[in-house]
């Protein structure tokens, strides 16, 4: 709620967890397995949209001072998902995206994956990507994965990405791609599959658009974007920093302006899936991974805390659904809803969801789509023995 601090969070013996009594909307709940496809017709095409680090107050439509009048228009038109919560940081939030499982149950709870680390996604556990390929799509990555590559199998490409470009680690320079984990642990982090990317024409929307306009309408296509921005380090084209040129705060000016480079790709990815015929078949998530980091230009206002905390700030997230397959649209949800949820619900629309089995993730596409009451009353956020050391 504007202006409220809500007491949800409890920290018990090392659990955090958040109780969702009222947030559930309508008068049914559906929680059933949906194998059939929407509509009965073909299997929509699948866009992902994962950004790093944007603050629930750092878009437009929350009265950001920030540009986003594509992200806007888009979230406009479809389901803006307002009580919508993730992990306080990266790896955590990508992991339960890839598995619909939370964070217990692939060793993820105590911190992100760091590149020095013999870390990855457990490999008895299928990845979205794996069962999108069983259900016939074809499954493509752009951008950061950030979810281990100590082994050729934990790659993107060895978890069911058929290609991938970008990069494996947590951040790294934006133009130069060269990551660090301390000062003595550098190196080069552009990858084309399984090798290092000397060369890449163009930016991540260039590939994109490649990807869509080569890519066949008539099978299915799961696209995950995961980009960096507005991650630091906090860079940007020149061009787009003259659009606050009114910001004295630097750090601010350069976030802002990211974003707005970041609101311009997706406009052309949106255009490149409509040039492409796809569009009218899609369906298209767009999620910050966590909260913003406020010491490095983000705002989470009016919420409290930011990126790495449990309070509201660093788990509620910017999100919301885009596509033409919506049976409402410029609606508002409030249904709970968590970013473990988008696994069960996304092989759903795939209608490759034969059960729900050791899933913590609910297929919530019903809640989305047409109002009914959401699934979910409640959210694990972890269970962290270390925490007790605190």
């Amino acid at each position: 709620m504007r202006g409220e601090i809500r007491p949800v969070l409890f920290l018990v013996i090392g659990v955090t967890f958040l109780s969702g009594l009222a947030c559930c909307e309508h008068e049914s709940v559906d929680d059933s397995v949906r194998t059939e496809e929407v509509e009965g017709s073909r299997p929509p095409h699948l866009v992902f949209i994962m950004v790093d680090d944007q603050g629930y107050g750092d878009i437009g439509y929350h009265g950001s001072d920030i540009h986003t009048p594509v992200l806007d228009q888009l979230a406009a038109e479809g389901v803006k998902l307002e009580n919508y919560y993730v992990q306080p940081i990266c790896s955590p939030s990508r992991s339960q995206l890839m598995t619909g499982r939370y964070q217990i149950h692939t060793g993820l709870q105590h911190s992100i994956i760091r590149s020095r680390q013999p870390l990855c996604l457990p490999s008895d556990i299928p990845t979205l990507p794996e069962r999108l390929v069983e259900a016939g799509y074809a499954t493509h990555m752009v951008g950061k994965w950030h979810l281990g590559f100590c082994r050729r199998s934990c790659l993107p490409t060895g978890r069911g990405f058929q290609s991938f470009l970008g990069t494996l680690t947590g951040s790294g320079d934006h133009f130069s791609y060269q990551s660090c984990d301390g000062a003595e642990a550098c190196g080069f982090d552009l990858h084309d599959g399984d090798r290092p990317a000397w060369e890449m024409t163009g930016n991540y929307s260039t590939l994109v658009k490649q990807i869509l306009s080569s890519h066949d309408p008539d099978k299915p296509l799961f696209l995950y974007l995961s980009l960096q921005a507005p991650h630091t380090p906090l860079q940007v084209p020149d061009h787009f920093l003259h659009h606050y040129d009114s910001q004295s705060n630097r750090l601010r000016r350069h976030y802002a302006a990211m974003l707005s480079c970041l609101d311009e790709g997706v406009g052309k990815v949106v255009q490149e899936l409509k040039t492409s015929g796809l569009y009218q078949n899609s369906v298209l998530i767009y999620s910050s991974d966590n909260g913003g980091q406020p010491l490095s230009g983000g705002s989470n206002w009016p919420l409290r805390g930011g990126k790495g905390t449990y309070w509201e700030g660093g788990i509620r997230a910017v999100g919301f659904v885009h596509s033409p397959l919506l049976k409402r649209k410029g609606v508002v949800s409030r249904a709970l809803i968590h970013v473990s949820d988008w696994y069960p619900t996304l092989l759903g629309l795939a209608g490759a969801l034969s059960s729900h089995r050791g899933l913590d993730g609910h297929d919530v596409w019903g809640t989305i789509s047409e109002g009914l009451r959401c699934p979910r009353t409640e959210i694990l956020f972890n269970i962290d023995p270390a925490m007790l050391m605190f």
